[in-house]
């Protein structure tokens, strides 16, 4: 660690000694300073004014990367990990900032400013976003409850949608690979005047890496954007998704290390059922000296139907269990510039609100989990700068939190289900944040913040839980600095503190021995380092590599949270071998974390740390691309997830090729 240290430290003391130079083109360069971000602010800024470390994945890093779904684009950055159950991206999600097996409540993910994630544990569904209809993503780490409310704490993902352009585009793609997997994509983009549209079709099937692990689904979007006037502009967006999974379950310690057991499954039936709808519709006006205007209104809809633990002695229909979930999000922001110390400051507030009816019906258990959830929020945000080279950001935020809940039983001799009591929660919350951005040069920036979160407990750990669980509170400190060296090199490092007070998670009762979702006596604090270098030696390689040292740990036991790392590394390259042939390799090493059940860290092996390592091939011919690449290079045996010693296998070495034609 110490030595890891040294060497940050004398290659950014390096950086000050050289010349800065913007000799040469830069079009290609895949630097992030001067990158435009809207999810750290909320307001359009270059990430060296975010006083955040702040990650952009631009279409161009999409299309090279060898990565094939989001998950595994999003967990080769810096701080960002994998947790996969099945291999796929179903189920699947990222951790940010050490957040565990509760992640999934803790990281936000935006799909065009509305939120993805369920209201249970099932966290948000990217499967449900192919790649091919995304833009760009912007990873904000550390806490964002000022501006988006309710378990902003690892972080924030905000998934931008591609939007019309000045042209007829047409693109269609296909794959096919390891495991009788096949992917078609399809997309199709106009503008007339005033009004685009778009549409986008997708199917995906794979017979998956282990028996039952098949995976299939279809996804579709229709855009239409129209201006309405100079100033105003309206859109709506509409995106049908179905799929249908198996469910593997897991595997023995002895048979993880196995490469013909690993892949078998004592779970033949158990499968589950999707269907996903969401509706995006947007107003943005501009007012004049009073700003800009954006108003976004989007409805979810999830049914979900699965068999977990399937019995011969019962029909189907008999054990399958299902979630109905209706959400409604409102949101309206005013952002504004006005002159202040002679310099343009920016100001902007909002108004969003979130309504959720969830219903789940577990059958195995007779029960009928009944829920009602409301959330109202404002916030205000001031971006301010008193001298030229230095910027403020103040911001509050004012949330109020509104739950019914009631947990029905069904009676078997009278064939009628029987309503449970019901009760409520209402809880408010209050957030802050605090982040300066000092300009040394152009090409220095220094930052520093602080900021509070809260996450409200989810319907699914409200209805198994202890009498007092209430919502988790944290205070999150942040320092870093970003070095650009001319179109050579980019640089960044980050230190952070996370310290959250009553974290919420399932474990036993103290006093009646029963697994409930509760709040942890001890605090959590989390300390780290997160790194990153991109740099363009010459003009046909580029070269990136992030590395993050993560303590995450509780206060009074000193032990380490479950599933988080304390290293992680990736890195990359691209090689434009000629003007047709491009080579892009990407690798991650994750290092050993503790057993998903194991907060003593005495109970259970460590999971094994593991290096996987991607490659793919592109060759390019005016509008036709043609593509191979190799997943797992090195036939890696590893698990991202375990718990009691029972693992999720993630596959091995397998191989994909396909075509992709734009006109």
């Amino acid at each position: 660690m110490r030595f890891f240290l040294i060497i940050i430290a004398v290659v950014y003391l390096l950086t000050f000694t050289v010349s800065f130079s913007d000799d040469g083109d830069d079009e290609d360069i895949r630097f992030e300073l001067e990158e435009i971000v809207v999810t750290g602010v909320m307001i359009e800024d270059p990430i060296k004014a975010v006083p955040r470390n702040v990650t952009v994945i631009t279409r161009f890093d999409i299309e090279q990367a060898p990565s094939k779904n989001i998950i595994d684009l999003l967990s080769r950055e810096a701080n960002v990990n994998l947790r996969s159950l099945f291999g796929h991206d179903k189920r699947s999600g990222v951790d940010i900032r050490g957040m565990g097996d509760t992640s999934s409540s803790n990281v936000i993910v935006m799909v065009d400013g509305i939120r993805l994630n369920a209201p249970d544990l099932a966290g948000p569904d990217l499967s449900a976003i192919p790649l091919d209809q995304i833009e760009r993503i912007e990873i904000v780490r550390g806490a964002g409850s000022v501006l988006y409310g309710d378990g902003a704490v690892g972080g924030v993902i905000n998934i931008i949608t591609k939007k019309r352009e000045g042209k007829t585009e047409t693109d269609i793609s296909t794959s096919y690979g390891s495991y009788n997997t096949l992917t078609v994509d399809t997309l199709f983009r106009k503008k007339e005047e005033n009004i685009g549209f778009g549409l986008t079709a997708g199917y995906y099937s794979s017979e998956g890496y282990r028996d039952n692990g098949f995976y299939k689904r279809k996804d579709a979007s229709v855009t239409v954007d129209y201006d309405l006037t100079e100033t105003t502009s309206l859109s709506f967006t509409l995106t049908p998704h179905t799929d249908s999974y198996g469910l593997p379950g897991t595997v023995s310690k002895e048979d993880v290390s196995s490469r013909e057991q690993r892949v078998m499954t004592d779970r033949p039936d158990d499968s589950g059922e999707n269907t996903d709808m969401r509706f995006l519709g947007g107003l943005e006006t501009y007012l004049g000296d009073f700003g800009l205007l954006q108003a976004k209104a989007g409805y979810h809809f999830r049914d979900d139907f699965y068999v977990m633990g399937y019995s011969p002695l019962l029909t189907r229909e008999e054990q399958t269990d299902h979630i109905d979930e209706d959400t409604l999000d409102v949101n309206v922001k005013l952002s504004a510039e006005y002159e202040l110390f002679k310099q343009l400051q920016k100001l902007q507030g909002g108004i969003d609100y979130s309504t959720t009816l969830y219903k789940r019906v577990e059958l195995s258990k007779d029960e009928r989990k009944n829920s009602s959830i409301h959330n109202l929020g404002a916030f205000l945000m001031n971006q301010l700068s008193p001298i030229q080279n230095l910027t403020l950001n103040l911001g509050y935020r004012l949330n109020m939190f509104q739950g019914d809940f009631r947990v029905d039983q069904y009676k078997d001799a009278e064939s009628i289900w029987e309503d449970g009591e019901p009760y409520q929660n209402l809880w408010i919350n209050h957030a802050f944040d605090a982040g300066l951005v000092y300009s040394l040069t152009q090409y220095v920036t220094f930052y520093a913040s602080f900021a509070t979160s809260f996450r409200i407990p989810n319907v699914d750990e409200l209805a198994v839980s202890d009498s007092d669980l209430h919502p988790q509170e944290g205070n999150h400190w942040e320092a870093g600095s970003r070095i650009s060296v001319g179109d050579f090199a980019e640089l960044s490092l980050t230190f952070f503190l996370m310290q959250i007070k009553d974290e919420i998670y399932y474990g036993e009762d103290p006093e009646t021995g029963t697994p409930v979702n509760r709040n942890y006596e001890d605090k959590t604090n989390r300390i780290g380092i997160e790194t990153d270098v991109k740099l363009y030696p010459f003009d046909f390689l580029y070269i990136w590599g992030n590395y993050t040292f993560m303590d995450a740990r509780f206060e009074n036991r000193w032990t380490l949270v479950p599933l988080v790392p304390m290293h992680k590394a990736s890195f990359g390259l691209e090689w434009q071998i000629s003007d047709a042939f491009l080579l892009a390799i990407s690798g991650s090493y994750v290092g050993e974390r503790f057993d998903g059940n194991d907060e003593t860290n005495t109970l259970y092996a460590m999971l094994p740390s593991y290096t996987v390592i991607d490659s793919k091939l592109s060759y390019q011919h005016e509008d036709l691309t043609l593509f191979i690449g190799m997943n797992n290079i090195f036939d890696e045996l590893y698990s991202t997830a375990a718990y009691g010693e029972s693992y999720y296998p993630m596959p091995t070495r397998n191989f994909y090729g396909g075509a992709e034609l734009e006109f």
